[in-house]
């Protein structure tokens, strides 16, 4: 028979191990258990920590970039796919899907009231491009527009050139059809206190079709001039 252990002994033979024995070894392995120092963290929490604060702060610039101004009419399913080709819409439904395409896209720059960022992004309203030459604007929107521009005899320096919108445009991101382009043309034209006629689709593809080869942004000085 091996000699009595001591109490905080874990060499015990098994026959000779009491229950009171066992209680006193683990008691005195659970005291030489380092105890955490006062103040410390650990590095899991703190990673973790740090990836819900940063997807919070992506979710917060991602909502403030695509609000559409809080409008009602920018993503409205009642208004079946807004830019979607379909006949014999109404003037009333032509402005509703051209006011939902501005406020998914042109708002960011243009803003909610039509007025753009002073020295940056030009206005709409009262704009004498938006109200004049319809091909001069067509021609704008399919293939984007480089600074600067001259409006009413101010000029913009902007700091994102005007995208294009046509299909197949070098870095073009809307690839929008010639329907979608003549109902947000139409609405910024009788917007914003604007009282321009409207713009068809069937202007725009006239206008498209001339211009189908050009692939670079217009210059304010390439672009026709007529009012």
């Amino acid at each position: 028979m091996s000699e009595i252990p001591s109490d905080f002994d874990p060499r015990l033979e098994p026959a000779g191990a009491s229950d009171e024995s066992i209680q006193r070894v683990h008691a005195g392995l659970l005291h030489t258990k380092p105890e955490p120092e006062p103040g410390g963290y650990e590095l899991t929490p703190l990673l973790l920590l740090g990836f819900m604060s940063g997807l919070i702060l992506a979710c917060c610039i991602f909502f403030v970039h695509n609000r559409g101004g809080f409008d009602s009419l920018v993503y409205n399913g009642q208004l079946n796919g807004a830019g979607v080709v379909s006949a014999d819409l109404t003037p009333a439904q032509i402005i509703a899907r051209g006011k939902s395409l501005y406020g998914q896209t042109c708002i960011q720059c243009h803003q909610p009231t039509g007025l753009g960022v002073p020295g940056s992004y030009p206005p709409l309203a009262g704009s004498d491009i938006v109200q004049g030459d319809p091909e001069r604007l067509i021609r704008i929107i399919l293939d984007g527009l480089k600074d600067p521009i001259m409006l009413n005899g101010n000029q913009f320096v902007t700091p994102n050139k005007m995208p294009a919108f046509a299909p197949g445009m070098p870095g073009g991101l809307y690839n929008w059809s010639d329907a979608k382009i003549s109902y947000v043309l139409t609405y910024i034209r009788q917007d914003f206190a604007n009282k321009a006629d409207p713009i068809t689709a069937d202007q725009v593809s006239a206008v498209h079709a001339k211009i189908a080869d050009r692939k670079v942004e217009w210059t304010m000085k390439e672009l026709p001039t007529t009012p």
